[in-house]
């Protein structure tokens, strides 16, 4: 089975800026896109208990309209995209939450990434955290999240890791990124020695001449949010670690300000978990 990218869609301007983003990493990894919208049916749920048949029947019909207009609603979405992309985005309409339904489609799918916007920390979120951190760190998958800004083609990125050892945990997904990235890829590992560009895991030596590292001590969000300003960065790269976003530790940062940073970059997102 062919990789794909999975982009969720909730038809807003963030879920369009995401697309693209998918699109132009599609063509250039050779991968097909499944754009799918997650229809919580649970408000059905208890009609169709009801012991009342005309009830069950109601509900029946309600949730039938719903997933004919989404579909119709999905496709208008992503009319156009066939003139510039080919036929490489596919849609799909699955049930239930957004904590659980990304990866069961990702899974299904066989995908190399998930691309999802995010709307950023509003109201509460401020307190306990946002909900594209949240879908982030509980899936075995990469993630490039982005934020609602005009589409911009990466030409250099910033990649911060704790140690050496996740270039090789990572690089045959860090490959897929550079792949993406038209320019120069800086990593900045906070701890241990710096790798030696001439010696590099084996899904990176074609990319050895746009390699470069770097270890400034980038502590919090907005320490790696200036550090990318300074070099010019229209990206940013992570490796999600639930234990970091707790205390602070060899990153020190809140993660889920880096994925709503002040820049509004994309950030792609490596899971420390595996599949």
């Amino acid at each position: 089975m062919k990789k794909t990218l999975v982009v969720p869609v909730d038809f807003t301007p963030v879920s369009h800026e995401a697309m693209l983003y998918a699109c132009e990493m599609a063509v250039k990894n050779d991968l097909e896109i499944v754009a799918v919208h997650i229809l919580d049916d649970k408000i059905f749920e208890e009609y169709r208990k009801s012991e009342d048949a005309d009830v069950r029947k109601m509900a029946d019909q309600m949730y039938a309209d719903l997933l004919q207009k989404t579909h119709a609603d999905l496709d208008n979405f992503l009319d156009g995209l066939s003139v510039f992309y080919g036929d490489i985005v596919f849609p799909l309409v699955a049930n239930g939450t957004i904590f659980e339904a990304f990866n069961e489609v990702a899974s299904k799918h066989n995908a190399a990434f998930i691309v999802m916007g995010t709307h950023g920390i509003i109201g509460m979120q401020h307190i306990f955290g946002s909900k594209a951190y949240k879908v982030v760190a509980h899936s075995p998958y990469p993630f490039l999240v982005v934020q609602e800004r005009s589409y911009n083609p990466i030409s250099k990125m910033l990649f911060v890791l704790k140690t050496p050892d996740q270039l090789s945990a990572h690089a045959k997904e860090i490959a897929g990124l550079a792949a993406v990235c038209s320019g120069d890829i800086l990593f900045n590992v906070l701890s241990g020695t710096l790798p030696d560009t001439g010696n590099l895991p084996e899904h990176l030596v074609q990319f050895a001449s746009r390699i470069s590292f770097l270890q400034h001590p980038l502590s919090t969000a907005s320490d790696i949010t200036a550090h990318a300003a300074s070099i010019q960065a229209d990206a940013l790269g992570i490796v999600i670690d639930e234990a970091d976003n707790q205390s602070p530790d060899a990153l020190g940062m809140t993660q889920d300000r880096v994925l709503v940073n002040a820049g509004k970059l994309p950030v792609f997102c490596l899971p420390a978990m595996t599949k």
